[in-house]
């Protein structure tokens, strides 16, 4: 971020006050926008107009239970009709599909528009859900307000300006590289995690489309500051999966075996598994030789069932850094891995049934 736009922020109420809770700040700001200019906000969200005599009562956290909690309700009563406009607003995290169809569930008997909200670009989601980006927010809200005093426009058009701001600092365009770890402006107001799991959801998604294999399950998930792509090409054992994982710089060659299983012997297994695989070429190769880890002799892992090897991404491919390295390259590797393991399937199945019962 150039110390210009660094000093903006700083000099803004509305910025420093979203600090100390970014995604609850947001929310409850827009709900008081909805409770003081109720039809304009409404407009603003659905593009609907309503006349004086409808009734618009805005509600925030409202609980359906323990696992459905809205961050905005809109609830429009217009003579005998009602309906309900739902707002998830997503600054540091994104919803699972499981969730969104779950608070579609609570309204299944009404009618009801679902809206996610979020900084990061445009995400695939669940259907019936419509995307709302905090730019296209902050261009609707400019000039469509009839403002009741000097101090509502003051504070609205401060939150015009600081949405517009940080929304800016989003790169617009995918590279297609890589490069989602560089520091960028994001760093510095706190939001590079949502980016990082965009941009993770991007690559997962260039993987799916690339690959395009059912036989493997590709997902995602975010620990630490790290998007974590797995790819799990499930076996007729059902106590034996392998797989790849990226994660940071690391490209990792993964087995689970006997889940949940920490005791020693099931460790001894899973390591006795990967070594064979390792030393006939079917698995783990190109990887680094590790430092003896916490759990398994020549191997890296996590309780209970996880152990892998890895070579970071960049040196693989020859590069000086990850910002270097193209989503093509990725796709390729995966894809050479893929077929490598379906032409020794056999011989893989036979090691596992050697050493798990």
């Amino acid at each position: 971020m150039t110390e210009t736009l660094q000093n903006l922020l700083k000099q803004s109420i509305i910025y420093n006050l979203s600090m100390c809770s970014l995604e609850n700040f947001h929310t409850c700001f827009l709900a008081w926008l909805g409770q003081n200019y109720s039809k304009e906000f409404v407009h603003i969200i659905s593009g609907k107009l309503y006349g004086d005599n409808t009734n618009i009562k805005i509600d925030t956290q409202v609980n359906y239970g323990k696992s459905n909690i809205l961050d905005l309700q809109i609830q429009i009563q217009d003579g005998d009709n009602t309906e309900y406009i739902i707002i998830e607003n997503k600054l540091k995290s994104f919803p699972t599909d499981e969730q969104l169809t779950r608070y579609q569930e609570c309204f299944q008997h009404q009618k009801a528009e679902f809206i996610l909200l979020s900084f990061a670009p445009k995400l695939n989601i669940s259907t019936g859900w419509r995307y709302m980006s905090y730019t296209e927010l902050a261009e609707k809200m400019s000039g469509a307000f009839s403002y009741k005093n000097e101090y509502d426009k003051n504070l609205i058009e401060d939150y015009i300006n600081v949405i517009k701001t940080i929304s800016n600092a989003f790169p617009a365009d995918s590279t297609y590289t890589y490069d989602f770890y560089e520091i960028n402006s994001l760093d510095e107001i706190g939001l590079k995690d949502i980016y990082v799991k965009y941009r993770t959801s991007e690559l997962t998604d260039y993987i799916r489309e690339n690959v395009n294999r059912d036989d493997w399950y590709i997902g995602y998930s975010f620990h630490n500051k790290k998007g974590t792509i797995d790819l799990f090409k499930d076996f007729e054992n059902p106590a034996f999966k392998m797989g790849l994982q990226i994660e940071g710089s690391q490209y990792r060659y993964c087995l689970i075996t006997q889940q949940g299983d920490s005791s020693e012997e099931a460790r001894k297994n899973r390591e006795n598994i990967a070594r064979e695989l390792l030393a006939n070429g079917y698995w783990f190769c190109n990887t680094y030789n590790t430092e003896r880890g916490r759990l398994y002799t020549d191997f890296c892992g996590y309780n209970p069932d996880f152990i892998y090897r890895y070579f970071t991404l960049d040196k693989h491919f020859g590069k000086e850094s990850l910002k270097d390295v193209l989503y093509e390259r990725i796709v390729e590797q995966i894809q050479n891995d893929m077929n490598n393991l379906d032409k020794n399937i056999d011989a893989i199945s036979k090691i596992v049934s050697e050493n798990i019962q």
